[in-house]
């Protein structure tokens, strides 16, 4: 059993839960209340990942997709659900726990974790520039590359230096009417109600007859692979993950809120198996849980709303996000509303990929220095600024690299959905079940099938993983 730190004679205890977290069941007043990181990270992919990959998927497999939406969703929440509870409960990062509690030489669990995260963070960043780029060249003119470096390097100014108060909330505005405005359009399309529901049932999905002949480059790639770099896309992944559990820092919830606990530690607060003790997990725990569960529903909610307009206006059409027109035909599902609508849609997905590039900075800044002041107490101790000096001039040369390849917004963001979103996912979520039974005793643990459902969806997303990425490097078929 990994021994805690001793504080005095007696463990100290959790602070005195707030009154909305101290009733039994959570209502939708004290979820919203206590809503705070999981925003941040839903604004990373809400009206941005679901604008491409959702409708993407939708044109080319229909409503067959729709049950994978669920899995990805239930899957991820689970696993961030146990990360962030352990954060809040022991006021230490799990990957620090990580590197104590998984046998072997010391740190290499969260060292793989990081590694896995801090790979895929030009891949995003490029993809997201590149795909930005792409419908500014189509809009406006001037090459698609020369925009997405502009955008690229402005997004890390403006993150550097701070500027970007009023953008973001200009951005929050923005994001909310265009997804209400999607919303909308999936009743202005009228889709089949019956076929829609019945696409959230598990079945086998391939792709429409029209994308062997319009589309080949689409039709030659496995279906596996599309479907999983969407699920790995769907809410974030690891490279987005790490820096959330960090996040929980800001809002100082449970042991986070004690002397101390509000920067990177060594060890986690200890904690007894006393009545009092167990009141206070139970209502801490709920802070994280409806964090977890508004932003994964949001996130969901918006999948299927793009998979809906997806496979009724754009795969009705033949219209599928792809190559230079990855953003182009999005701007047709609002304009099932009213024509206006298509000019509202350019302002749009303009904030709303810049904003998502410009959060990425902060985010991926905390995802590297968590990883690595689980290893590196020198790391740990100089506090995260050194750290992102560091990740934003590696984002930017990475990102350059890649946006000078000339490639489009899915081949770029593929490995990165891959490896950071679902394969590494499901490692960490393994390391999770050692690393709370370690440090937890029994009654302060999660309950038994919390624990199977984060096994469960660690398993899926792992080995989900693994085949798309076997199919990518071509080991498989």
């Amino acid at each position: 059993m990994v021994r805690p730190e001793e504080a005095g004679p007696r463990s100290p205890l959790l602070p005195e839960v707030p009154r909305e977290l101290s009733r039994r069941r959570l209502s939708l007043r004290t979820i919203v209340l206590f809503f705070g990181p999981g925003a941040i990270i839903a604004s990373l992919t809400v009206g941005s990942g679901e604008t491409v990959l959702a409708s993407r998927l939708g044109a080319v497999f229909g409503y067959a997709i729709l049950w994978l939406v669920v899995v990805g969703a239930v899957t991820k929440a689970a696993i961030i659900y146990a990360s962030n509870r352990y954060i809040v409960l022991t006021g230490e990062h799990p990957m620090s726990g990580l590197a104590r509690a998984i046998p072997g030489p010391r740190g290499w669990f969260p060292a793989l974790i990081g590694a896995l995260a801090v790979l895929s963070f030009p891949f995003v960043a490029s993809a997201l520039a590149t795909g930005i780029g792409s419908y500014l060249n189509i809009v406006f003119g001037g090459p698609a590359v020369a925009w997405g470096l502009v955008l690229l390097v402005l997004a890390a100014a403006l993150a550097w230096f701070g500027w970007y108060a009023l953008l973001e909330r200009a951005q929050v505005a923005i994001v909310s009417i265009k997804v209400a405005l999607v919303v909308v359009a999936v009743f202005a399309a009228q889709p089949q109600w019956l076929d829609v529901i019945a696409g959230f049932v598990p079945q086998g999905f391939g792709y429409a007859p029209f994308v062997f002949t319009e589309y080949p480059e689409i039709a030659n790639r496995s279906v596996w692979i599309e479907a999983v770099v969407f699920m790995g896309g769907l809410g974030g992944g690891m490279y987005d993950y790490i820096g959330y559990a960090g996040l929980m820092r800001e809002k100082r919830w449970g042991a986070l809120g004690l002397p101390g606990r509000d920067r990177a530690v060594a060890q986690p607060l200890a904690l007894t198996d006393t009545p009092e003790e167990r009141v206070r997990v139970r209502g801490w725990s709920r802070a994280p849980l409806g964090d977890v569960v508004l932003s994964f529903a949001a996130m969901a909610l918006t999948a299927v709303a793009f998979v809906i307009t997806g496979t009724e206006i754009l795969g009705a059409a033949h219209n599928v996000p792809s190559g230079q027109n990855v953003l182009t035909y999005q701007g047709d599902v609002l304009g099932v509303i009213h024509p206006v609508f298509r000019y509202f849609y350019v302002v749009a997905i303009i904030m709303v990929f810049f904003g998502t590039m410009y959060a990425i900075w902060e985010v991926y800044s905390r995802t590297a220095y968590e990883s690595l002041s689980a290893v590196s107490a020198r790391v740990r101790n100089a506090g995260i600024g050194t750290t992102r000096t560091v990740v934003y001039a590696y984002v930017l040369l990475g990102g350059t690299a890649l946006i000078l390849t000339g490639a489009d917004l899915v081949s770029l963001i593929t490995p990165a959905n891959i490896v950071g979103g679902t394969v590494a996912c499901g490692i960490y979520g393994l390391g999770l079940l050692v690393l709370e039974r370690r440090v937890f005793p029994a009654a302060l643990r999660t309950r038994p099938a919390a624990r199977v459902l984060v096994a469960v969806s660690s398993v899926v997303l792992l080995g989900s993983g693994l085949v798309a990425l076997l199919q990518y490097v071509g080991v498989l078929r």
